[in-house]
């Protein structure tokens, strides 16, 4: 267990994961998250128990058509962390150095699988993760001393934060930190050492400053360009 971990996924969320309700997207992060968090993985255990519960108290579908309740919590809670090998990632010199070592969670290696990266500012890199309909995923490097431009967003972000650290104006994060934004923040994330996160997003950000502005339109675009087709 990583007892590190200080953000965590809402209540809601990890209700609605357990019930298999997320996209394919969010339920990628949440995946990961519980990874790294014993906490909210005996939380989801919590809440699947519950679900089946409820479902041994209705009348009994067939054997075939059953949901495997049990083997989904066993799954969760017994589920081993930053065991896998580590994965390669074509990237800039700086970035091939920083994650060449880095053990992703087991519910990332897929989506890391030919990942191209893109320098989408001084110090911030960016690889397109295509998962679903609904949301956009995508690996974020941000190199030490380097920042985001500062932005709000249009709907909500999702971010896992797998390896390093960085801030914003609400707070610092580290390993197996989860956090979420939405229009009502507005941030620039920031990073002294260095950080490796993975984001879900449901509509693009919106730069409120200076001359990144004038991208949002492109940003708009460009977003439904990392969804699955």
């Amino acid at each position: 267990m990583n007892d590190s971990v200080v953000h965590h996924p809402e209540e809601e969320m990890l209700a609605r994961f357990a019930r298999r309700e997320l996209p394919a997207g969010l339920s990628v992060i949440v995946s990961a998250h519980l990874e790294m968090c014993g906490l909210c993985r005996a939380r989801v255990a919590e809440f699947e128990s519950a679900e089946l519960r409820a479902w041994n108290a209705e009348p009994q579908l067939p054997q075939a058509d059953a949901p495997d309740f049990g083997g989904m919590i066993e799954r969760i809670v017994n589920q081993p962390r930053h065991d896998a090998a580590p994965v390669e990632m074509p990237a800039a010199d700086a970035l091939e150095k920083f994650v060449k070592d880095l053990r992703l969670p087991r519910a990332l290696r897929q989506s890391a699988v030919d990942l191209r990266w893109t320098r989408l500012t001084e110090g911030i890199h960016q690889a397109i993760a295509p998962i679903d309909h609904e949301t956009r995923c995508e690996f974020i490097y941000t190199a030490a001393g380097a920042s985001t431009p500062v932005h709000t967003h249009y709907g909500r972000e999702y971010t896992l934060v797998l390896q390093g650290r960085f801030h914003d104006e609400l707070g610092s994060y580290g390993n197996g930190d989860f956090l979420s934004r939405d229009a009502s923040h507005e941030h620039q994330p920031a990073s002294e050492t260095g950080c490796l996160s993975f984001a879900v997003l449901d509509r693009p950000l919106r730069f409120t400053r200076g001359l990144p502005r004038l991208l949002n339109p492109i940003n708009r675009l460009r977003f439904r360009g990392g969804m699955a087709r």
